[in-house]
């Protein structure tokens, strides 16, 4: 299968801001360590709580355009998702009615490159960021 064309940019973006990060994974993002995560309920959780617990957790942490992925990005003809940082809470709201599941159902990653932070939530229930380096011009 053919890869969606903004995964290319998305994933430059993304090592731009944690140099070493090689792809859109947990585990292929250099300074995330067990000692870092904090909890973050997923599977016991109502849908609508754990988006707006997301948004509780992103919103005063990023700022400027963003890239997201979760795992609906890996979905034929998805990709990477691309929101301005200002726009984040209404496409958290609208995303289910658009795209037919929740925003944050697995691993979720919101790269932030004017802050410089990587927020990344992963399927076991944990949440952390990462200050990267600042990339005011994208």
């Amino acid at each position: 299968m053919r890869r969606h064309p903004n995964w290319a940019y998305a994933e430059a973006v993304l090592s731009r801001v944690i140099p070493g990060a090689t792809g859109f994974d947990p585990d292929k993002i250099p300074g995330l360590g067990v000692g870092r995560w904090e909890s973050f309920e997923i599977d016991d959780r109502h849908p609508g709580d754990v988006t707006i617990a997301f948004l509780e957790y992103c919103l005063p942490r990023v700022a400027g355009p963003l890239v997201i992925v979760n795992d609906e990005s890996y979905a034929a003809g998805t990709g990477p998702f691309f929101v301005a940082g200002e726009d984040l809470a209404e496409f958290a709201a609208t995303y289910t009615e658009t795209i037919g599941s929740s925003l944050v159902n697995g691993d979720t990653i919101v790269v932030s490159p004017v802050p410089g932070r990587v927020i990344v939530v992963h399927h076991n229930g944990l949440i952390d960021m990462l200050q990267g380096i600042e990339q005011p011009g994208l």
